[in-house]
């Protein structure tokens, strides 16, 4: 199965039924040009894989293949053919094709990857050890897909674990050594190469964690933190057009990211959890309560159920108390002076999973108890008994610095789960504040209903005024203040920024490479930031005036 920036290896299973291969042996691609569709693909002869192909050169085999121009539930609104007939289930009437006899063996070159970006990596990054690469389909020509591993620092001992990655390299890369690019970080969770491509498309580089130990509010920033850091040291990536995304707990991760690393063009979270010992009371502490009943096969409330057994362990790493120090430090509400980038975010009046109560109660909209488990509660008040726990976005970022969107459903807008091939526009752009630096849209969806995720209507919310903007914005003098300078030291001394039992930093060196480099981004980028530098490093306390004369007397200008 071919579509653009996907592929997988499928095999027959039963009369109308197939499934996809435990081993993916194949590869291929597809690409759009002047209103024909091209497709390739490569498979091996005899991979050894009992699920696929079995051959060899001069065998005759029988072939069909099947199109359709969109995949949507049930088949409806598709258009779809054969070659060889439908019955793709007995292969009497298909066609065949006859394989060469005398051939050369060529080593398998089809599936090699892209050897000119590996080279790249592995010349231009000490940090990143290779592990293969492929190409997929992009515009205006094939990027190169290149998968790496790294080492960063085991929140719980220190010592070094290692993640994996992906970077996708634009083709401009191979054909000018001294091209730069802005940066999409794909935060906390893995986007795949059909995710990739879009932002590819827009005109960034990507870079993105992959095979991921576990959900990104269990481990920590610990990983991103060092892959962040590599990734914006690699040559080909315009420092100053960094953007960083993700949704839901890649959203959080988003904004404690945004809140350790300098400077960003943009972040870009969507539903993120911003205070995590209430998000995390108000999952464990209902896990009896959300649990099927006798005589039930599921819980009333499946996807926060479901989602509430997935995080448990992330007692085991923050604690029992969620209404204490340690989880409030490792949440997005305790590090909003030191969030300085533009940021667009979004969250859903009806969102299960991360309720709107965290963000302001202003947006709180009564649920219908009835539906929910006896006892079933979103009030921080009865979750928690702290003030941390209580604490919402809105009673810490300052009034001037945001500008709030309640924003209506586009009409016609269907219900997750409604039958397809009806209702209106399924799309909307975000709002964005051309004055203020958080742009915060409510997306009223009504109030929470027990079957709902993040979202209760299928609308997909773009953001392709933010990300257009960011690929050029002049990083802003007021990013740097004198809580965010003093963040950056503590990093470059190797200081936590995020006191708590657990290690967060990067390796010594990697910190203290991230702080410079950001900090010379910020003071190239106009004589009003080395300014800004200049007037806030003198008024630090002498302990904490760490970098060395020349530089400083570089960052200045002077």
């Amino acid at each position: 199965m071919i579509a653009p920036g996907l592929y997988a290896d499928k095999h027959w299973v039963s009369p109308g039924k197939d499934a996809d291969d435990k081993h993916k042996d194949g590869r291929g691609a597809v690409g759009y040009e002047k209103g024909v569709y091209s497709f390739e693909w490569a498979v091996p002869l005899d991979s050894g894989d009992a699920e696929d192909l079995k051959a060899k050169p001069g065998d005759t085999i029988r072939f069909n293949l099947a199109y359709f121009d969109r995949f949507s539930a049930e088949i409806k609104e598709t258009q779809f053919g054969t070659v060889f007939g439908g019955d793709l289930d007995h292969a009497d009437t298909w066609g065949t094709i006859e394989l060469a006899e005398k051939v050369v063996d060529d080593g398998g070159g089809a599936f090699k990857g892209a050897a000119w970006a590996e080279d790249y990596i592995h010349k231009r990054s000490s940090r990143l050890r290779v592990i293969d690469s492929t190409l997929i389909p992009s515009v205006p020509k094939p990027a190169a897909k290149v998968n790496v591993a790294f080492n960063y620092r085991d929140p719980k001992g220190g010592k070094n674990k290692e993640g994996k990655a992906a970077i996708y390299l634009p083709g401009v890369v191979h054909d000018d050594a001294k091209a730069t690019l802005p940066l999409f970080f794909a935060a906390g969770y893995e986007i795949d190469d059909n995710a990739a491509s879009a932002h590819l498309r827009r005109g960034y580089a990507v870079v993105t964690p992959r095979t991921l130990e576990t959900n990104p509010l269990i481990r920590t920033t610990s990983p991103d933190i060092a892959l962040l850091h590599i990734a914006r040291a690699l040559p080909f990536v315009d420092d100053a057009h960094v953007v960083i995304g993700g949704g839901s707990a890649g959203g959080y991760m988003t904004l404690m990211l945004a809140a350790e690393t300098f400077p960003l063009a943009a972040a870009a979270p969507d539903v993120p959890p911003v205070n995590w010992g209430y998000n995390a009371a108000y999952f464990f502490k209902q896990s009896k309560i959300l649990a099927p009943v006798a005589g039930e096969f599921v819980s009333k409330v499946p996807v926060l159920a479901s989602v509430g057994t997935m995080l448990a362990t992330a007692t085991d790493v923050y604690g029992g108390d969620f209404g204490d120090a340690t989880w409030f430090a490792h949440s997005p509400v305790a590090h909003v002076p030191t969030i300085t980038c533009p940021v667009q975010v979004n969250w859903s009046t009806a969102d299960v999973l991360v309720p709107i109560d965290q963000v302001g109660a202003k947006w709180v909209k009564a649920f219908d108890v009835k539906k929910f488990p006896t006892g079933f509660t979103m009030d921080p008040t009865k979750l928690t008994t702290t003030k941390e726990g209580h604490t919402r976005l809105l009673d810490v970022l300052p009034e001037g610095s945001y500008e709030l969107f309640e924003v209506a459903l586009p009409a016609g807008a269907l219900k997750a789960g409604a039958p397809a091939g009806s209702g209106g526009p399924r799309s909307g752009e975000l709002p964005l504040s051309t004055t203020k630096q958080w742009s915060i849209a409510i997306i009223d969806e009504g109030p929470p209903e027990p079957q709902v995720g993040h979202l209760k209507y299928t609308v997909s919310w773009t953001r392709e005024k933010y990300l257009e903007q960011a690929k050029s914005a002049k990083i802003a003098a007021n990013q740097l203040t004198a809580t965010k300078l003093e963040r950056l030291m503590d990093r470059f001394v190797g200081k936590e920024w995020l006191p708590s039992k657990l290690n967060h930093l990067d390796e010594h060196a990697g910190e203290m490479v991230d702080v410079l480099r950001g900090l010379r981004t910020y003071t190239k980028a106009s004589p009003a930031n080395a300014a800004t530098f200049a007037e806030l490093y003198a008024k630090l306390p002498a302990t904490k005036q760490v970098l060395d004369a020349a530089f400083v007397k570089e960052l200045v200008g002077k």
